[in-house]
């Protein structure tokens, strides 16, 4: 065989390639033996294997909700507990008033003894306490744990009236809340609404005027003369939208027209009355402040 296959040689051909043929062979073989391997079913130990980790899944899921309902058991106990048992109010105290008694503020208030500190409804008690009891300005309701409530009172004086047909007055603070319907004197220091009738006064309420877009006029001039903190207003009053007008010192009226940019007019209005004041301080007229950059004063 070695001699014919050098003899081929010698002329440049190729032996025959006999062997190939078990290689071919033996490679068929082994793709069948493959594939009958992943055919067959997998090892015992690989399917133990399989069946541990469902196993172990399944408790881990059995865990987790056994923790969840737990969980959810001692969140209901302690709600439970502190509605019913802990958290008992035992302690109410009231501040700042003058005005009122802590009797009367207490018989009005909503919140009592032995009642749960979470369930009092502190917003109400605000808005029965302000309505019912009408110079107390602001109430501020505040739980304190474990077991008080304070309440801190804000009072007003009178800030605003109007005379009644009735010679009678009603009295408001500087939102335009009723003090008192029909008071037989209005307060010295108490500053006139003139010019407008109301529509119904309630103890605790707001006002009603007839004419809701003077109201609202009037409230604009109301938080003006608060934000500038001016003294010596005597009468505010409001025509319509574009004339609008305050009196300082009951002799000079000061003409806002609208109350656009209404702070920066008021300012420059009571800076030309300063001015007027160190020439002539018993000056009576009107100052228009229709603009705050352009002022005149026209003596009466």
């Amino acid at each position: 065989m070695r001699n014919l296959d050098s003899q081929l040689g010698s002329f440049g051909l190729e032996p025959p390639k006999v062997y190939r043929r078990d290689q071919r062979t033996s490679s068929s073989n082994a793709s069948q033996q493959r594939r009958r391997a992943q055919n067959q079913p997998r090892a015992p130990h690989e399917k133990v294997k399989r069946q541990n980790k469902k196993r172990r899944l399944k408790k881990q899921v059995r865990r987790a909700i056994y923790g969840f309902a737990l969980g959810v058991c001692i969140v209901a106990v302690i709600v439970v507990l502190s509605l019913t048992v802990l958290f008992k109010i035992d302690t109410i105290n009231i501040t700042g008033n003058e005005k009122y008694t802590t009797q009367q503020i207490a018989a009005v208030l909503p919140i009592q003894t032995e009642k749960n500190l979470f369930m009092a409804d502190t917003k109400g008690a605000k808005e029965k306490l302000e309505e019912n009891l009408p110079y107390i300005y602001n109430a501020e309701i505040k739980r304190k744990f474990p077991s008080t409530i304070n309440v801190a009172i804000t009072e007003t004086s009178t800030v605003y009236y109007v005379k009644n047909a009735d010679k009678t007055y009603t009295l408001m603070d500087d939102r335009l809340k009723v003090l008192e319907e029909h008071a037989a004197k209005a307060p010295k220091k108490a500053v006139e609404i003139r010019k407008a009738a109301l529509n119904t006064a309630v103890a605790g309420k707001t006002a009603e005027f007839t004419n809701e877009k003077i109201q609202a006029n009037l409230l604009k001039i109301s938080e003006t003369v608060k934000n500038v903190n001016m003294k010596k207003v005597t009468a505010i009053y409001s025509q319509d939208i574009n004339n609008n007008y305050i009196v300082f010192d009951g002799r000079i009226t000061i003409k806002l027209g609208t109350l656009d940019k209404a702070e920066d007019k008021l300012y420059s209005a009571l800076a030309a009355i300063d001015k007027l004041n160190q020439t002539n301080p018993k000056a009576e007229g009107e100052i228009t402040a229709t603009s705050d950059k352009q002022i005149y004063f026209t003596e009466k």
